[in-house]
């Protein structure tokens, strides 16, 4: 029976110095119905490259609490050039399976909505996706957040995969020499339905730093990136925070909620074998410090083990549930392989 993590209120987390130092996520997990589609595809259009097919680690049965029968194939994608921001395929076979995000509204709370990917020319990107079926939330707006300028465009395709596309008008975009399609994936969001323990879950538990935060609706009705209807982007106002924990927009979280749009809840869903972007890997560099100050803070690990996972070499990793159930991975390499 798969173990469920119970959570406290705000006032409930312990607040101390910290033996540990977490850094923002090195990678996004999708978990695909067909490994070697998505992979093709993520080559073909985002101009990803293959790092690794390397075997599956056993022990991941153990930390996703899969059958013994599951059978695991994986590859390991990355914007040319990079060391971070990878996602991995993983496909399950021998096991049921549930979409997470299938048939889902932008404001419906659970899992991971979405990855954020750069991208240099918006308008040849999207028609590229359009002309193969992929399809999007809106069209793409443009807008300021922030001090920031973009042009945003919410996308998705198979196994209910989310990318939000974001092109940078101003300022100028510096630091980013290998943006050819997509780029490496630079941020994620969660879409939660109580956005005060989540926050305080992140920055006062995890010790992550806000990045940038907004609050209030749209100034004017019309589009919006998030597909809410005209009428009511005046009327129905949304809370957001970029987090890290070095205060950075790279490999950083986004929380998300909106006050007055009531969705469906699809949290249950929201953990392995299931399809979709499953989770996200934190390194850490005191694991067995950051797991006695969980279990301080009344956060129950879901799992923890050793495994194999290329390019860090061998990992000690463990999973917990966030309060709003987004189920997050932490690991601490403990053997670089040697290449």
């Amino acid at each position: 029976m798969r173990i469920f993590i119970a959570f406290f209120f705000v006032f409930s987390w312990v607040s101390h110095a910290q033996d540990f130092t977490l850094k923002g996520f090195t990678e996004a997990v999708f978990i695909v119905s067909d490994i070697n589609k998505s992979s093709q595809f993520y080559q073909d259009y985002a101009g990803w490259e293959v790092r690794s097919k390397a075997q599956v680690s056993p022990e991941l049965r153990q930390l996703w609490q899969l059958p013994q029968q599951a059978k695991l194939q994986q590859v390991l994608l990355a914007n040319k050039g990079e060391n971070r921001g990878y996602v991995r395929l993983i496909q399950i076979d021998n096991v049921p399976q549930q979409v997470i995000r299938a048939n889902t509204q932008s404001w419906d709370v659970g899992g991971i909505f979405d990855v954020n990917v750069r991208v240099a020319d918006m308008a040849s990107k999207r028609k590229q996706l359009q002309d193969v079926g992929w399809r999007g939330t809106s069209d793409p707006v443009s807008f300021t957040f922030g001090p920031y300028e973009v042009s945003e465009w919410i996308t998705s395709g198979f196994d209910g995969v989310s990318f939000a596309l974001i092109q940078r008008h101003k300022p100028v975009l510096e630091g980013w020499p290998n943006l050819k399609h997509f780029s490496r994936v630079f941020n994620s969001t969660q879409v939660v339905n109580d956005i005060d323990s989540s926050l305080a879950f992140y920055r006062d538990v995890l010790g992550f730093k806000v990045y940038l935060q907004h609050k209030g609706a749209s100034k004017e009705a019309g589009p919006n990136v998030l597909g809410l209807p005209f009428n009511l982007t005046t009327k129905i106002p949304r809370s957001v925070y970029i987090l890290h924990p070095q205060k950075r927009n790279e490999g950083s979280i986004e929380l998300l909620q909106f006050h007055g749009a009531q969705g469906k809840n699809v949290s249950e869903l929201a953990s392995p074998p299931n399809l979709g972007i499953v989770t996200l890997r934190f390194p850490v560099d005191n694991l067995a410090a950051l797991r006695a100050h969980l279990i301080e803070n009344k956060v129950e690990i879901v799992s923890q083990t050793s495994l194999t996972l290329a390019p860090y070499g061998q990992v000690d990793i463990l999973a917990i549930r966030t309060p709003d159930r987004t189920w997050i991975e932490f690991y601490q390499v403990v053997d670089t392989i040697i290449k």
